[in-house]
């Protein structure tokens, strides 16, 4: 976004279309396929490492799901599952970082703000900074850190919504995103959530 910025800056006589990346989010209702919401969410936010510009950062877990302490327990067993390593070994999901974490990213995988907690804490495995676990923080606060900054890493941050309204609220107040994603099997849902979303591509389950 600031190398978008900064060029329609310098030439203001162009017409610029530029993918510029952002807080992507998945919104989990309690419509939806459990199951197959924790895997396309783990696949979303920890496939490539989570260095995908359309990768999920950010899950909104409506409030029966959130509260619901098996999916959590599913959700968390299912990124615990994937091994993590050098790109070399086959049997890896998760390879190595494009350059070790700074700024925000590492601020992210190392430090909680108030409020937060570690579902899964991401580790450096064998003291190589470009390899890390996946990373889920629990008890992520509208408004904070977490919420509106993109990490572009192997860490995905939950937040808690009352239900489908409350839920579209906290992803678009993250602005314009490159991808959004819902998991529900109703229909009247998913016409709510395309209605009302702000993000380029749509996923529904």
């Amino acid at each position: 976004t600031d190398t978008g910025l900064k060029i329609l800056e310098k030439r203001h006589d162009i017409y610029l279309a530029a993918e510029t990346g952002g807080k992507n989010a998945t919104i989990v209702t309690s419509m939806a396929d459990r199951d197959q919401a924790i895997k396309n969410v783990i696949y979303s936010a920890f496939g490539n490492s989570g260095q995908k510009c359309s990768a999920t950062s950010l899950l909104i877990l409506e409030k029966e799901l959130y509260e619901d302490k098996n999916f959590k327990t599913q959700l968390v067993d299912a990124a615990k599952s994937l091994n993590t390593g050098s790109a070399w070994q086959f049997k890896n999901t998760i390879g190595p970082l494009i350059s070790p974490p700074k700024g925000d990213l590492k601020n992210a995988l190392t430090k909680l703000e108030a409020g937060e907690s570690w579902a899964l804490k991401p580790e450096m495995l064998d003291d190589n900074p470009y390899i890390w676990t996946p990373g889920i923080k629990w008890d992520v606060r509208p408004g904070t850190y977490t919420h509106k900054i993109e990490f572009f890493g192997p860490l995905l941050g939950v937040i808690c919504a009352e239900n489908l309204d409350h839920a579209l609220k906290i992803v678009n107040d993250t602005g314009y995103g490159l991808t959004s994603g819902i998991e529900t099997l109703d229909k009247r849902e998913q016409e709510i959530w395309k209605d009302k979303i702000e993000a380029g591509n749509l996923y529904i389950n």
